[in-house]
């Protein structure tokens, strides 16, 4: 029997067209992306479509966003064996984690696919990355949310959603935290990735136990340790975020010395304020450097999950009327890095 697999179309450069130098929305992309994998494989899943939303991913909002969401979750897991999202590649990072909170529970595997170039572009990547997702739905027996990327001339990977990283400057390209994927697809197969860090087969077949509410806070700053970085130029005193996210360096540390680069004093100014503040993430494993020790005892520490995760994590607590820190402690699919 022929697997029914329900794709929901978004827009993103998949769904686009280059005219003139200019890349935008194409309403013959979706058809065209469906031919071309119709010609590579021929009539062997059945697709129904929908498109809730159609966007260029960089200008996602809220509205859009649960728009997605609200048509993923009308997917009834009885009538289809997976769903696959179309997406843009600019927000495919932090909305695959929103995705992953809110949608992991649904029963079924939600992969989310997108292409670095527009389908007629001998350099995209959108009909490999849907081929690898359609493959997977069929053969890796897994349930939760999944990104299916090919970079440059290599297979493609499938990630957790939860996992995901930013994607490199200038090329694009995605990898998972630790440099870990889940599984490559090539040839038609699923090859898991043999690791303690990562969930078993097994674990996977059960797809995630619960899912966070969807309502998500957009009041939240990122804010990336680098050299020289001067704290004293922020000024909450007109307009404060809820809840500051502060990506340290590779070592868990940020300057902490001085004064106007000094994070203490930044922690301290935040906290009168009523500003949450988050340092995503922290190796729960690693030694503590001098400079680290003696944070304000309001700042809170996520463990084990990769920045992206647990800026997400934040957004969607807020959402929630909860704490930022109200799900750091929870793995909700498998975003919490295992550290045995």
């Amino acid at each position: 029997m022929k697997k029914a697999i329900k794709v929901i179309f978004t827009g993103g450069t998949i769904g686009s067209a280059a005219r003139d130098g200019k890349v935008d929305l194409d309403g013959n992309a979706n058809r065209r992306l469906l031919e071309m994998y119709r010609a590579e494989r021929g009539e062997d899943v059945t697709f129904d479509c929908d498109e809730p939303v159609s966007m260029l991913s960089e200008n996602v909002h809220e509205e859009q966003l649960h728009a997605i969401y609200a048509a993923v979750k009308a997917v009834d897991p009885k009538v289809y064996d997976g769903v696959i999202v179309t997406h843009g590649t600019d927000s495919l990072c932090i909305n695959a984690h929103y995705f992953s909170l809110t949608l992991c529970n649904l029963g079924l595997p939600i992969v989310l696919v997108s292409s670095l170039y527009p389908l007629e572009d001998r350099r995209q990547n959108g009909l490999k990355n849907f081929i690898a997702a359609v493959d997977f739905i069929e053969k890796g027996g897994a349930r939760g949310v999944f990104v299916a990327f090919a970079n440059g001339n290599s297979p493609a990977e499938i990630h957790l959603a939860g996992r995901l990283m930013f994607c490199d400057q200038i090329t694009g390209w995605y990898r998972s935290v630790l440099g870990e994927s889940l599984a490559t697809v090539e040839g038609g197969e699923v090859i898991y990735r043999e690791s303690p860090s990562l969930p078993t087969r097994e674990e996977l077949a059960l797809g995630g136990k619960f899912a966070v509410a969807p309502d998500i806070c957009r009041d939240v700053m990122l804010i990336t340790a680098r050299s020289l970085l001067n704290f004293s130029l922020y000024d909450f005193d007109r307009r404060a975020p809820r809840a500051v996210v502060l990506e340290p360096y590779h070592s868990d540390t940020v300057c902490t010395a001085g004064r106007n680069l000094n994070f203490k004093k930044f922690a301290e100014y935040c906290r009168e304020r009523g500003v949450e503040v988050v340092i995503a993430s922290v190796d729960s494993r690693a030694n503590v450097y001098a400079s680290a020790v003696g944070l304000p005892q309001s700042v809170i520490c996520a463990f084990d999950e990769c920045t992206e995760s647990a800026l997400t994590k934040v957004m969607c607590a807020l959402g929630a009327g909860l704490s930022a820190g109200a799900y750091l402690n929870d793995d909700i699919f498998f975003e919490k890095l295992r550290r045995d």
